[in-house]
């Protein structure tokens, strides 16, 4: 798979259209990394373990639903099914129990597999990187299918995803080196082209 094509189909995809993706990436990585992006500023001001708690609930709680329409969204920016919209993101709570057992089966296998070693722990996750993709695709598929289905997919890929979402190390440096502000535009960048990458993985297009 063409890393350098896959990036410049995202490039292409987001001319004209960086504000509507920068709000919606933003808006749910507020929401899926709560906790991680507040302690990130947590030798500025004090974190309470009360406020932990309640970042900690509204990721667990929310993570999986606002994943699935993240991908939703990610996949009617790049294919242009819909008309993509931020209200994408929060599309998918008729979906919402099924969406946060993804999510916590999801978590649970890469921590088992995070304890053995670093290793398994970054395989599983790359093995069930493309299940909310499948899901926000298939609202009727089980969870079990969607992780089946994301595992038959990385077969033979997971190696092109790291080295793809290791590509970008050197953008995530100028994001510290601009205290974060970057990251607004690198990380819808990085988004559209790991759709990118579920498109070309299941469709080849």
């Amino acid at each position: 798979m063409n890393r350098a094509e896959l990036k410049s189909t995202a490039k292409e995809q987001l001319r004209g259209r960086w504000g509507l993706a920068i709000i919606t990436v933003l808006v749910s990585n507020l929401i899926i990394n709560s906790y991680n992006m507040f302690k990130g500023v947590d030798f500025v001001i004090e974190i309470s373990e009360n406020l932990t708690l309640t970042l900690n609930l509204i990721s667990l709680i929310f993570g999986g639903v606002v994943s699935t329409g993240l991908s939703k969204f990610l996949l009617n920016f790049t294919t242009n099914r819909e008309v993509p919209k931020f209200a994408d993101l929060f599309s998918q709570f008729k979906i919402f129990f099924k969406a946060l057992g993804l999510f916590i089966l999801m978590g649970i296998a890469i921590i088992l597999g995070t304890l053995f070693f670093i290793i398994p722990g970054i395989i599983v996750a790359l093995m069930f990187s493309q299940a909310f993709y499948i899901l926000a695709e298939n609202p009727n598929k089980g969870i079990f299918e969607c992780l089946e289905e994301s595992s038959n997919l990385m077969h033979g890929y997971k190696w092109e995803l790291f080295v793809l979402q290791l590509s970008f190390i050197g953008w995530e440096l100028l994001a510290v080196l601009t205290f974060g502000i970057a990251s607004l535009w690198i990380n819808p960048y990085q988004k559209v082209t790991e759709a990118n990458f579920y498109l070309k993985l299941k469709y080849n297009i």
